[in-house]
């Protein structure tokens, strides 16, 4: 009794083994990710993590390998190393999409488990499905074939990583200033920052995404304060800077003052002894008449 249901298996086996390959994943994307690139806690090469509770969103693109062959695409989904498995709504074995040629894009939609139920702590294995169905050389019946590929570029983020990670790239967009901190008290919350990054940058490595949060705030705040103590120390400085600058043209006014009123004052001696000296003029000359004549 074993030797027949043995030979079927085996033939059914050797049949899916003959099916043609009429389909291929041409691409997939990952969309709305809370993150992508490289995280040093994964080690090398990028990732795309997802803040656990947010909606993951992979766009799969199916090619039609054979031009010349004309199929239905019966299913897209993705299955995950923490054993779920997702489908794509857009297409299923009852309601087949037709590929007969070039390329289409489904998109499989659900929402990322906590880091409990899938791990923050490593990266995570996908596998990427295609099935599809296709008629047999008679026209018949239609035969059943599935592409697939992997990945482990997937990460689930707790919500303390994910916050970390948004100071983090928050504080990498601050520069000093150009010239530099002007403020001692600028100098003194920057250097204190840097403190407090390479202290959360520690914890994050460490997988302690609960302190890093707390050192990354702490490192954004000395930040901030950083640049309000600068802003403060400058407009105080141009204020006294006006007020000097003022201060100088208020001088020179006076003293500009004090040169035309002693010019004046130069001008009212000068009227002064012309009216001194016709005074003495007048007195010389009524002298003169009042002196009789001298008789023969």
């Amino acid at each position: 009794m074993r030797k027949p249901r043995f030979a079927l298996i085996a033939f059914l086996l050797v049949a899916a083994a003959m099916i043609p390959a009429y389909a291929g994943i041409f691409g997939s994307a990952w969309i709305g990710y809370t993150f992508n690139g490289t995280d040093t806690y994964y080690g090398d090469g990028a990732i795309f993590a997802y803040k656990e509770g947010t909606t993951a969103v992979l766009a799969v693109t199916v090619q039609n390998t054979n031009g010349t062959t004309f199929f239905n695409v019966t299913s897209v989904s993705v299955k995950f190393d923490w054993g779920t498995t997702y489908t794509s709504s857009q297409v299923s074995g009852s309601n087949p999409v037709p590929l007969p040629s070039g390329t289409m894009v489904f998109f499989v939609t659900f929402t990322v488990p906590n880091a409990t139920a899938a791990s923050n702590l490593y990266r995570h294995s996908y596998t990427i499905y295609a099935g599809y169905s296709v008629k047999n050389a008679s026209g018949n019946n239609n035969l059943l074939g599935t592409y697939q590929t992997t990945n482990n570029d997937f990460v689930v983020y707790s919500t303390d990583q994910a916050d970390a990670m948004d100071l983090a790239r928050i504080i990498g967009t601050f520069s000093p200033p150009s010239g530099g901190w002007t403020s001692a008290k600028a100098k003194i919350l920057a250097n204190r920052a840097v403190n407090e990054t390479n202290s959360g940058r520690a914890y994050y490595a460490a997988g302690d995404f609960a302190r890093a949060k707390q050192r990354f705030a702490a490192a954004l705040d000395d930040i901030n304060s950083a640049w309000s103590a600068e802003e403060d120390y400058l407009i105080a400085y141009e204020e006294l800077n006006i007020a000097e600058f003022q201060a100088e043209i208020n001088s020179m006014n006076a003293w500009a003052s004090f040169l035309n009123g002693f010019s004046t004052l130069w001008v009212l001696i000068g009227i002064g002894w012309v009216l001194l000296g016709i005074g003495y003029i007048v007195k010389w000359l009524r002298t003169r008449r009042s002196e009789a004549p001298a008789t023969a």
